[in-house]
């Protein structure tokens, strides 16, 4: 059996392209790019430009031409549509000296790939002095990535500062990019785009709503960089069947982010037996990891696919039963939780760090009532779990900092 595609090749490894982009041409799919326009006039106080904010504008309704969504949105006159290389280009006039430009995609898109793409293309015309992540939230039920960069450009009269400020919307059925590329207006970029994508409507049919739903945010002393979002459906026979999205944008410098998008699906029987798991990942927008496990028999599995460049396949034989995510959380509940052991190992398989055989995992009760320390490996973290065992934050050590992934929203059972 193989489980439904959840990555899409195309959009991981990208289509950039490296022709200049002006205004009125839209950016190859998962790259739209900043426009990089002087915004600076003659002897402007470069602080109070970058302080401006709008004030709440008038709702203006948007329909897609072709009836596909509808929504609406802040702006000073009526938002207009154009068809740009199979993408749809939302155009918001603001009042101000840029528009807010939306593209509209017809597949999904994936965060930290979108951003990087964003910022190369941004830094092909421009010297970005600034590139960084400003938020990190769920708007409905879909993860949005806010960031900006702030650059230097050539003019006839001299340098000129810009501020290029973006979202990426991974809405599953109407995927959406904004920009708007002029000093300040940042907190109201913010405000206008959440607004859009918050109040979008897909003339699609909406999918069955998941047993189960978590959103979390993560951090690097404090600053949001990424997100994780997991679902759980049921699956045949009492199974569960999750789904994993994980975007991660990590400051390199001041002026470069290394980003990594990884999709998983994993199924696991109705004791929480793993049964199947396809998993990618790409860095700074290009594929890496795309591996595939299947259980053959009992503790037995076959892996294929493909491990930083190199093919991989074979089988192996698990030293005991590898568990689901769902099947870890009920050990630790029945078994830390409990009082029953202080210290446990499990199997896990962790395709970026051992695609060909399963990894120990070492949990241990610590004296908080739900606090435990993690070990794979090398790696070591703290968690705190909620009642049924998952994972509520989770604080791993990056040398001098701290980076922390916090559930910020759930719903269901798993």
């Amino acid at each position: 059996m193989r489980l439904r595609t959840t990555l899409l090749l195309g959009l991981l490894t990208g289509c950039a392209t490296t022709a200049s982009t002006s205004k009125t041409e839209a950016p190859a799919e998962g790259a739209p790019a900043a426009q990089p326009a002087s915004t600076s006039e003659p002897r402007a106080d470069l602080e109070a430009l970058s302080t401006r904010e709008l004030a709440p504008l008038a709702k203006q309704q948007v329909s897609a031409p072709d009836g596909s969504f509808t929504a609406e949105v802040e702006a000073e006159a009526a938002p207009t549509f154009q068809e740009q290389q199979g993408v749809l280009v939302l155009s918001v006039p603001l009042g101000t000296r840029s528009p807010m430009t939306c593209f509209v995609y017809s597949e999904p898109l994936d965060a930290g790939g979108a951003i990087y793409r964003l910022l190369q293309m941004a830094g092909q015309r421009t010297d970005i002095q600034r590139a960084r992540t400003t938020d990190v939230r769920l708007i409905g039920d879909s993860p949005a990535v806010f960031a900006e960069a702030l650059y230097l450009t050539d003019t006839p009269r001299g340098k000129a500062a810009g501020l290029a400020k973006m979202m990426v919307y991974t809405h599953d059925q109407v995927p959406l990019v904004c920009t708007h590329d002029e000093m300040g207006y940042s907190e109201s970029f913010q405000r206008i785009s959440s607004g859009l994508a918050g109040s979008l409507k897909s003339a699609a049919e909406r999918p069955q709503a998941p047993r189960y739903f978590e959103f979390s945010v993560i951090r690097v002393e404090g600053h949001p960089v990424g997100f994780e979002k997991r679902v759980t459906r049921d699956a045949s026979g009492g199974g569960r069947l999750t789904e994993l999205e994980v975007s991660f944008l990590f400051p390199r410098s001041q002026k470069e982010m290394t980003v990594q998008d990884t999709v998983s699906t994993e199924l696991s029987d109705k004791d929480g037996r793993l049964v199947a798991r396809d998993h990618a990942r790409a860095t700074n927008g290009e594929l890496d990891i795309q591996m595939s496990l299947e259980q053959v028999k009992g503790r037995e599995y076959h892996y294929e696919g493909k491990h930083n460049g190199r093919d991989l396949s074979g089988n192996f034989t698990a030293p005991d039963e590898l568990l689901g995510e769902l099947g870890s959380s009920r050990v630790v509940r029945e078994q830390l939780l409990s009082g029953k052991k202080k210290e446990l190992t499990l199997q896990v398989y962790s395709p970026s760090a051992s695609p060909a055989a399963p990894i120990p995992q070492v949990l241990r009760k610590e004296a908080g009532a739900r606090e435990l320390t993690a070990e794979i490996g090398a790696l070591k973290m703290t968690l705190s779990v909620d009642a049924q065992g998952m994972a509520e934050k989770v604080t791993i050590p990056m040398g001098s900092m701290q980076m922390v992934q916090e559930r910020v929203s759930v719903s269901g059972t798993p």
